[in-house]
């Protein structure tokens, strides 16, 4: 939100610093409170504990996203470890009883061993942002974009853990990436981004370039408004890492398009910066123009660093973003 009013305070001419306190808003607003924005801010203890409270629910609903996105085992083409028959070759001198395919032997007068496709797993790293501009919304029809960002988070989750992959799940204060294998993987995720979420702090904080695996993939799971020096140096040690980072940008419909009329007063998430805006069309011009430069500069420093984000609105299903991201090349196509 910090990056947000930034996008307002740069409208030069149209804009002015609100004092603090309230004010009377003026007339059609039907309320004092209508007058003030962001609104259904919601802090990080609230949402844990709202999140641990539907917690099977939402693993439940994870799961399910993943397998709508169909997503199976990523194979190698070749010979290995894995669940998917490969070919059968001819057994060699001194091969185990145990290895022979008996029943495809049976057949002619050679003994054939049965080989399956190697399903080498990649490591990915997995992020979500727990700033306090994550835990808002513009209407309470729509989820926090916090939680939107857990669920997603926890289906991608699911998703490779399908295909066979090596998951972490990073933090942000330098400790070691938790390692998700095994039945309960989702639980112990869930779990874990629920303490992380009751221990942060408001600022946006990216997760420590020194803790990711070397030619790992990461996803971040956030909005995006970051400041571009501090995102730019994460991406810059990650890439130095030979790491290949994805930004899953999760967005409130209203930051694209500011639909406010009338006198409007917004108030950081992250500091006490207030703004008091007239509504206008020319405003709402000028707010788009700054906000498709600032996806322009995502995109940028993004794809430098081996991916292009992958914007998702909170009004969009959730399936979307994970379509998108399967159609990123090494995340669930074929090599």
């Amino acid at each position: 939100m910090r990056a947000a009013l930034s996008f307002l305070t740069r409208l030069s001419g149209r804009t002015r610093p609100g004092p603090p306190g309230r004010t009377s808003p003026p007339a059609g607003h039907g309320g004092d409170d209508a007058a003030f924005l962001p609104r259904h801010p919601v802090s990080a203890t609230a949402l844990a504990d709202q999140l641990a409270s539907r917690l099977p629910a939402l693993i439940v609903a994870a799961r399910r996203i993943a397998q709508n996105a169909g997503a199976g085992p990523h194979p190698r083409r070749k010979a290995g470890v894995g669940e998917e028959f490969w070919q059968y070759r001819p057994a060699m001198a001194g091969e185990a009883a145990t290895h022979i395919d008996w029943r495809q032997s049976a057949r002619g007068d050679r003994a054939f061993v049965r080989e399956h496709e190697a399903q080498t797993p990649h490591t990915i790293c997995i992020w979500c942002d727990n700033s306090a501009s994550m835990r808002w919304r513009s209407d309470e029809r729509l989820p926090l974009k916090a939680e939107r960002a857990f669920l997603l988070a926890l289906a991608c989750a699911a998703m490779l853990l399908r295909q066979g992959e090596d998951i972490r799940l990073l933090g942000t204060a330098g400790a070691p990436p938790l390692r998700l294998r095994g039945r309960q993987a989702l639980e112990r995720m869930a779990h874990a981004l629920i303490a992380a979420l009751r221990a942060t702090a408001d600022a946006p904080d990216m997760p420590q370039a020194a803790a990711i695996p070397a030619r790992s993939r990461v996803l971040l799971f956030g909005d995006g408004l970051y400041p571009t020096a501090q995102l730019a140096d994460f991406l810059r040690a990650a890439t130095a890492r030979q790491a290949t980072c994805t930004l899953v940008e999760v967005i409130d419909p209203a930051e694209t398009a500011l639909p406010y009329e009338g006198h409007t007063r917004f108030t950081g998430l992250e500091d006490d910066t207030t703004v008091l805006l007239n509504g206008s069309a020319t405003l709402r011009h000028d707010y788009a123009a700054i906000w498709t430069r600032h996806q322009d500069q995502l995109a940028t420093l993004c794809r430098a660093a081996g991916s292009p984000p992958v914007p998702h609105l909170t009004d969009q299903p959730p399936e979307k973003a994970l379509l998108a991201l399967r159609a990123l090349p090494g995340m669930g196509n074929r090599p």
